[in-house]
């Protein structure tokens, strides 16, 4: 009788104690956290659990996954996502699967990288790196010891050459060439507007007096002689150009047609701005003339000859053309204003011409 009692006793006891030790190890059972860094170019992700805990490993597709499950997890406490979005892991999704399972699922945005997994004091550590390494799939963390050897070689290379860069040498001043060099015998000649220019022009000129046109036609040729220099200013792109040019015309009269002659002679002062462009040396002036002209009757004709003279100025504009460094061919406009009065009539010597001149340049 008395076993009997012992007996009810001591087995609701038993039974007590056993659900006593199993909900304690229901409640210690937990995932605790879980966290990432990365280390060169691996990822490393911790995962700490409280408690006596088993896994397995598996992966699904579409999208790829990494899964663990984890058995005896009665309680999850990490973040439910992590975000990652660096060697392929695009994030980290943690639930309370079943219960007693709790599951870790890596996503991933392609294929799945090389992974390690390795048993820690507080749980797991997942080891992510995208490519292989010349050791085969180990990770970067096992190449430390020979990283730190080639290290440690290339170091040693440096002293050596450090060592050798400090000995003295001895300095072996060059030789001068027997013969100067080819650039120093003949220089290279600058491309910069000569200083001094004569030519020789012609072309033709055009009219504008009325009864000079009644008379003479549209115009006819000239010819001219000129000169020109640079000024001496820090600005080496303005000249003074000088020059005297000489038209003569034959016409005949309006009503008798006795045959006359047109002089005229002018004398050119101006001032022009050049700018050099490869071959090319594009300018324009303005300047101030001074035309003296004659006109000759027949020796029996009722009227005797005129002339004057008058004081004007003119603009231009053309350009040159570089043929060699010291020739160049110039082409031009110029328009010349210049009015006097003979008698009570009015007189336009003005008119426009257009010409071609040969220049030659040097510099002294």
């Amino acid at each position: 009788m008395k076993k009997a009692i012992r007996s009810m006793i001591i087995f609701p006891l038993l039974l007590l104690t056993t659900n006593l030790l199993c909900a304690q190890s229901e409640q210690d059972t937990e995932l605790v956290n879980l966290s990432f860094k990365k280390v060169n170019n691996q990822i490393e992700v911790q995962i700490e659990c409280k408690g006596d805990i088993s896994y397995e490993s598996f992966s699904l597709i579409d999208p790829n996954r990494l899964v663990l499950d984890f058995s005896g997890i009665n309680k999850v406490s990490t973040q439910s996502v992590i975000e990652i979005n660096d060697v392929e892991i695009l994030s980290i999704r943690t639930s309370q699967f079943k219960p007693g399972i709790g599951r870790v699922v890596f996503i991933f945005a392609d294929e799945i990288p090389h992974y390690k997994i390795e048993e820690t004091e507080k749980g797991l550590m997942v080891l992510f790196w995208k490519e292989k390494t010349e050791e085969g799939e180990k990770p970067e963390e096992e190449k430390k010891p020979k990283e730190k050897i080639e290290e440690t070689i290339k170091a040693e290379e440096k002293k050596e050459e450090e060592k050798i860069e400090a000995v003295p040498k001895k300095i072996v001043e060059p030789k001068e060439p027997a013969f100067p060099a080819i650039e120093e015998q003949f220089p290279e000649e600058e491309e910069t507007i000569k200083k001094i220019a004569f030519g020789l022009s012609s072309g033709y000129y055009f009219l504008q007096d009325e009864a000079f046109l009644d008379v003479y036609g549209k115009g006819g040729a000239f010819l001219r002689a000129e000169y020109s220099f640079l000024l001496p200013i820090n600005i080496k792109s303005f000249d003074v150009w000088t020059s005297v040019s000489y038209f003569q015309k034959m016409g005949n009269t309006t009503i008798t047609q006795e045959e006359v002659k047109l002089n005229i002679t002018t004398f050119s002062l101006g001032l022009r701005y050049l700018r050099q462009i490869s071959i090319f040396t594009p300018f324009a002036g303005v300047g101030i003339d001074y035309t003296v002209y004659k006109e000759r009757y027949p020796e029996d004709f009722p009227i005797d000859s005129v002339g004057g003279s008058d004081l004007g100025f003119h603009i231009q504009a053309g350009s040159y053309f570089n043929v060699i460094p010291s020739l160049a061919v110039k082409l031009h406009i110029k328009y010349n204003i210049a009015r006097t009065t003979e008698g009570d009539v009015g007189v336009n010597l003005g008119g426009v011409e257009y010409g071609i001149c040969l220049i030659y340049m040097f510099n002294l």
